[in-house]
């Protein structure tokens, strides 16, 4: 398991926020939403699921937040798809 920080509109692993090895950007609205639109992480890191635990970072804040999620992300929206604890969050197309 590895360490996620939150930054300015990311969640990211790494020493800098500037230079993170893995990160999930995101824009929280004025509507009650947030919108997760980018997921990576370094290809010494893929499959290890990382970028899993970085989008359950920003799931675990948008409960916190009251938020519905826009998953702009292919890959967040993947995982928020897969999950049956998670379909309540998203906001149908």
């Amino acid at each position: 398991m590895v360490q996620i920080k939150r930054g300015d509109d990311k969640f990211y692993i790494g020493d800098k926020e500037s230079q993170p090895q893995g990160v999930m950007s995101f824009l929280i609205q004025d509507n009650g939403t947030v919108v997760i639109d980018h997921t990576e992480v370094d290809g010494n890191l893929k499959g290890q699921g990382v970028a899993k635990e970085l989008v359950a970072a920003g799931v675990k804040e948008a409960r916190e937040k009251n938020l519905k999620i826009i998953p702009e992300c292919p890959y967040a929206k993947k995982v928020l798809e897969e999950n049956p604890d998670y379909k309540d969050l998203i906001v149908a197309e």
